[in-house]
C-alpha cells in the first residue's frame, strides 16, 4: 500500500497545482437623483454577474457574487481592499447605479488587491425604459476591460456552445491492490493494462463553479495480474474485465482538467493454484462490480492528452473485495465531428 499512497499524494499535488484568478462582484449601491439610497426591483450586481460568469477567459478568471449581508455595500477602496483580503480575491468590482426620472447611469470600478488601487473604471447610461440594455452595455465594457487588462480572450459564451462529437482512445498502465484487510493479506497486486473507447456526445457545455464542463462515456477493457502474498503455495490470479463508466470533465482552462466518473463492470477471475504435493489447479469466477474514478488530464495537442487516474472497484460477491487502481496513460483523439 505504500506505493499506492505515494501515487495518490503525487496525483493530488499535480491536480491541485492549477488555479484561476478570482473576481468578486460586490453589491452595487443604488441612488436616486438627490443622492438618497433606494431599492430597485432589479438587482444590478446579480444581473452583471450572470452575464460575466458565462464567459470563458481561457478558464483563468472565475467570478463570484458577494452577498450584501456579509460586507454591506462597498463604497471606497478601503472597503474593496477589505473584501479582497478577507475573501482571498485578486479583484473586486464595486460601484453604484443612479436612477434619474428619465434615465439610468452606472459607474463600476475594478479594484486590484496586488496594486492596492482601482485599475479600471466602467460607465454606462440609458433611458429609464432600457435598464437591461444599460446592464448589457456595462457588462460588455467590463468584459472588454478585463480582456485588455489580462490579455486573456473572453471567448464565446460557453453555455451556448456544444462539445463536438468526438471519439478518443485512452490507454493506461496501472498498479492495483485490494484495500480491505482480508484480501490485502492474501493477494499481491502486480500490474494491469487498460484500453478503452471514449465518446464525447454533442452535448451543450455547462458551467459548474466557473469551470467549463463536458461529459463522456467510456468502454474499458482491462487485464491485471496478481500473486499470493505468502510463500505457502504458488498462486497466480489473472483478471479480465469490461466496464462502462459515465464521466464529467471540469476544465480549469484549455490545458488542464479534472474528471469524475462512475459505472458498472463485469470481471472474469482466472486463478491457478498449486497446493503442496499436488498438481496445479485452475478455477474461475464471474463477478459484477461498481467503479468510481477521479482523474487529472493535461492537453498536449489537439489529438493527444496525458492523464493520471485513481479508480476504486467494489466487487459484488460473497467473498468480494474493494480494490484501488492508480494509473497513468495517454488518450488519443481519432475522430472529431460536428453535431
Amino acid at each position: 500500500m505504500n506505493k499506492t499512497k505515494i501515487f495518490m499524494i503525487i496525483f493530488l499535488l499535480f491536480a491541485g497545482s492549477v488555479f484561476a484568478s478570482e473576481i468578486a462582484v460586490a453589491p452595487l449601491a443604488v441612488y436616486d437623483s438627490d443622492g438618497n439610497r433606494i431599492k430597485l426591483q432589479q438587482n444590478p450586481s446579480k444581473d452583471i454577474f450572470n452575464r460575466l460568469e458565462k464567459h470563458w477567459f481561457e478558464g483563468l478568471l472565475h467570478f463570484s457574487l458577494l452577498d450584501e449581508s456579509r460586507y454591506g455595500i462597498p463604497l471606497s477602496v478601503v472597503d474593496a481592499n477589505k473584501i479582497c483580503s478577507v475573501e482571498k480575491k485578486e479583484f473586486v468590482l464595486y460601484g453604484f447605479v443612479k436612477k434619474y426620472d428619465a434615465n439610468f447611469y452606472a459607474d463600476v470600478k475594478l479594484y486590484s488587491l496586488e496594486e492596492k488601487k482601482v485599475v479600471k473604471e466602467f460607465f454606462s447610461g440609458d433611458d429609464a425604459d432600457h435598464y437591461e440594455r444599460m446592464i448589457n452595455v456595462l457588462s460588455c465594457n467590463i468584459l472588454d476591460g478585463l480582456e485588455d487588462l489580462t490579455g486573456l480572450n473572453q471567448d464565446e459564451v460557453i453555455k451556448e456552445q456544444y462539445h463536438e462529437l468526438e471519439l478518443r482512445i485512452p490507454a493506461s498502465l496501472y498498479y492495483w491492490s485490494p484495500i480491505d484487510g482480508r484480501w490485502n493479506e492474501k493477494i499481491l497486486g502486480i500490474a494491469g493494462l487498460n484500453a478503452a473507447a471514449e465518446i464525447y456526445p454533442p452535448f451543450p457545455n455547462l458551467v459548474i463553479y466557473g469551470m467549463k464542463t463536458d461529459f463522456s462515456a467510456r468502454l474499458n477493457l482491462s487485464w491485471n495480474i496478481a500473486a499470493n502474498q505468502t510463500s505457502t503455495y504458488p498462486l497466480v490470479l489473472n483478471d479480465i474485465s469490461v466496464s462502462f463508466p459515465l464521466i464529467a470533465h471540469l476544465h480549469f482552462n484549455d490545458l488542464h482538467s479534472v474528471y469524475l466518473g462512475a459505472g458498472l463492470g463485469y470481471e472474469i477471475e482466472l486463478m491457478s493454484i498449486r497446493p503442496k504435493y499436488e498438481s496445479t489447479q485452475f478455477s474461475y469466477q464471474n463477478i459484477f462490480y461498481a467503479e468510481t474514478l477521479v482523474g487529472y488530464e493535461l492537453k498536449l495537442s489537439e489529438t493527444v492528452n496525458l492523464f493520471s487516474e485513481i479508480e476504486f472497484d467494489f466487487h459484488f460477491a460473497n467473498d468480494g473485495f474493494v480494490s484501488i487502481k492508480p494509473s497513468i496513460g495517454a488518450s488519443f483523439s481519432v475522430y472529431r465531428g460536428h453535431r
